[in-house]
């Protein structure tokens, strides 16, 4: 599988997590992008709960061919992160 698109974008990092209380989810943010996924919430299924009792955040960093760019999402946010 590729880490790209039919578009060529690439997802090159994702974590998950607040403070100094992160995970690198970067390879299920990328199997879901992989899969069609589009449309990114934060919640504990990327890697478990790094930090209980926390408000986590998801954040994506990505590229396109034009550059790069990123989006970053709380919990209990329903807009999400778009990754074109």
């Amino acid at each position: 599988m590729s880490a790209a698109d039919d578009k060529g974008t690439v997802i090159t990092y994702a974590g998950y997590g607040v403070w100094n209380n992160t995970c690198d989810c970067t390879a299920p943010v990328r199997r879901a992008y992989e899969g069609g996924m589009r449309v990114f919430t934060a919640n504990n299924n990327w890697c478990g709960d790094p930090s209980p009792g926390d408000r986590k955040y998801l954040y994506i960093i990505w590229q396109t061919p034009i550059g790069p760019a990123s989006g970053v999402v709380g919990e209990d946010d329903s807009r999400g992160i778009h990754v074109p």
